[in-house]
């Protein structure tokens, strides 16, 4: 069964409320198992707009993301959120590849995407082309275009995440002069965000 994921990206407007906010959510989506990915490290984004921290929590499954999201206990806690940060939250089905192994001491590294295509055919010749690419530097698609809801703020309809086994390889593949041939296809025929995350540690 694919497993499931709650992508979310956060701008702090009140950091000691935040703080509080943190502290409270983190055993709660711990206790309903989810796992951390991504949790606010050093983050470049390459195309689009976005919020300044990023996180990616792994459930076992869709319906247990979105259950973790609806929870009543974590939903009570969100209000803190709320007041004190802006929010983009979705829940997206994975696509079922298991992460890459690091690379030395280094957290994974992760291109986290969301994208409105506006034209699926002239865009698929994409999808094709950036596959064999993001392989050469031990890509797993960890998400790519199953099923997602998403839950708070506004974002494309297409999401996508990309484990690789160090940041540094997730830059060197976006910036591969090959991939952004590819990547003229995606920008010709959508419109998104792409950002480049280190994972927790």
């Amino acid at each position: 069964m694919p497993k499931g994921y709650i992508i979310g990206h956060i701008t702090v407007n009140d950091p000691e409320t935040y703080k509080d906010y943190v502290a409270k959510d983190t055993p709660i989506l711990l206790g309903l198992g989810g796992r951390f990915l991504v949790r606010g490290g050093q983050a470049e984004v390459v195309e689009g707009r976005a919020e300044d921290r990023h996180i990616v929590f792994e459930f076992d499954s869709y319906d247990a993301a979105i259950a973790a999201y609806h929870d009543p206990e974590y939903q009570e806690v969100a209000k803190l959120r709320h007041c004190s940060a802006t929010s983009s939250i979705l829940v997206a089905e994975g696509n079922d590849e298991d992460l890459p192994g690091p690379s030395g001491d280094a957290p994974l590294g992760y291109l986290v995407a969301h994208v409105a295509v506006r034209d699926p055919d002239a865009y698929r010749p994409y999808v094709d082309g950036n596959t064999p690419i993001m392989r050469g530097y031990g890509a797993r698609y960890i998400v790519r275009g199953g099923r997602s809801e998403v839950l708070e703020g506004d974002m494309g309809g297409r999401h996508v995440v990309i484990a690789y086994p160090s940041f540094q390889a997730a830059r060197a593949a976006y910036h591969d002069p090959a991939y952004q041939e590819v990547a003229a296809i995606r920008r010709d025929n959508s419109e998104g965000t792409i950002i480049l995350v280190e994972g927790a540690a």
